[in-house]
């Protein structure tokens, strides 16, 4: 027996794995808490050992299949979609109406559309208007427009205009409940839907490669883990209508930016600046993108995070914005044999905002003072170990060429 005193390893029933990792995906794609969870694979093995769950998948045709045994746990409910986006309803940016209505062809009159809804994330706006002929689903980034043309409410869930950005769209049928739309890939977001109304919007999602999935919100320990396929229509063509110089892709960061966002969901891909190549230990490194405030990273995986520094940065000063990055991830096993990944250690990754800005050195309680200059306009202040045992408090003190201090900036890590 290990210290969690299992029973010995019995064949699951079925749908009862699957739903077990369903409601941990859930919590792991929920916004970040402050420091990464360790023993993420022990976790999944004892959950799923130890937990009988109802599971429901309900294919196209709407016939299901339900496990039969149910277990009284808390559940993982959605984070509120206003986390992911800012969101508008009854109202669209400035202007827009127009530059969706000029980027289509052989829609209605523009003068006859009502705004329903805006969804925004890293600077890509998808909307929603309400014409006589239909429902118009529009995208617009700071280069690019994609609309669909007028399409009719259908009565049930369907997703009814993707875009090359990752953007989903389409009608939520007449279940009132929150749910997630995700991919048929692993590496594939899941990402929270949106709603207005009989509307749903996911801006800057993912680029499905089949059919997509949507799940609703689970609540209660009874209630039963519901999946629905749905038919994925190919995105709809950009027209890029206010074009941006393209930037340089010869150099050897250029390169590796350009070769990371080729066929990423990524607004604007060829406009995005190569920043520094960040060396975050031995093993580990990071190429870094800029696009207005948007602070791209690109890991030696290929996995890629964008961080819009203009709506929540997790590094605030008056003259520098950031976030935090991981590393140092060492691989070990528990007392059962268990492999896992863990760190307690994070880079600051820091944009000046204001052109003084020559240095920024953080502070740390148990770390040496690190210092670091801008480079291709970023600060990567790396090895910041934190606190096991609660919250970590660096200060940046950031200086100018002479070494007069701007500012300093106590920030909780």
């Amino acid at each position: 027996m290990t210290d969690l005193d299992l029973p010995p390893g019995s064949p699951l029933p079925d749908g009862v794995r699957d739903a077990a990792l369903t409601r941990l995906r859930a919590g792991f794609d929920a916004p970040p808490p402050r420091r990464l969870p360790l023993k993420v694979a022990a976790v999944a093995v004892a959950v799923a050992a130890t937990t009988a769950l109802a599971v429901q998948l309900v294919d196209r045709d709407g016939t299901a299949s339900t496990a039969a045994s149910r277990a009284d746990i808390p559940e993982l409910a959605l984070s509120d979609a206003g986390s992911d986006y800012d969101l508008r309803t009854g109202s669209v940016p400035e202007g827009a109406a127009r530059r969706c209505h000029a980027g289509g062809t052989g829609l209605p009159p523009v003068e006859g559309w009502t705004p329903v809804a805006t969804a925004s994330r890293h600077g890509v706006d998808v909307m929603a208007f309400g014409t006589g002929a239909g429902t118009v689903f529009c995208e617009t980034t700071p280069a690019s427009v994609t609309v669909s043309p007028p399409v009719a409410d259908p009565g049930a869930l369907t997703l009814a205009f993707t875009t090359s950005t990752g953007s989903l769209a389409g009608f939520t049928g007449d279940d009132p409940r929150p749910f997630t739309l995700a991919g048929d890939r692993a590496a594939d977001r899941r990402a929270v839907a949106a709603r207005s109304g009989r509307i749903f919007l996911v801006p800057n999602g993912f680029l499905p490669t089949g059919p997509v999935v949507a799940q609703p919100e689970v609540t209660g320990a009874a209630d039963l883990v519901q999946r629905f396929e749905l038919a994925t229509p190919p995105p709809s063509p950009a027209v890029v209508d206010r074009p941006r110089a393209p930037e340089e892709r010869d150099s050897a960061e250029g390169r590796r930016l350009g070769e990371c966002l080729d066929g990423r969901p990524v607004p604007d891909p060829a406009a995005w600046r190569a920043g520094q190549a960040v060396a975050l230990g031995a093993a580990e490194s990071a190429q870094l993108g800029h696009y207005g405030d948007l602070l791209l990273l690109c890991h030696q995986d290929r996995t890629v995070q964008v961080h819009d520094l203009g709506r929540k940065p997790q590094v605030s000063g008056a003259t520098l914005r950031g976030v935090r990055v991981f590393h140092g991830f060492v691989d070990s096993r528990d007392e059962s044999g268990t492999a896992y990944t863990s760190s307690n250690t994070v880079a600051v990754i820091a944009v000046p905002t204001d052109p003084r800005v020559a240095s920024v050195t953080v502070e740390g309680p148990d770390d040496a003072d690190v210092t670091a200059a801008p480079v291709a306009g970023s600060v990567v202040l790396p090895g910041i170990t934190l606190n096991e045992a609660g919250s970590t408090v660096v200060r940046l003190v950031v200086r100018d060429a002479s070494g007069a201090v701007l500012e300093e900036v106590r920030q909780e890590l």
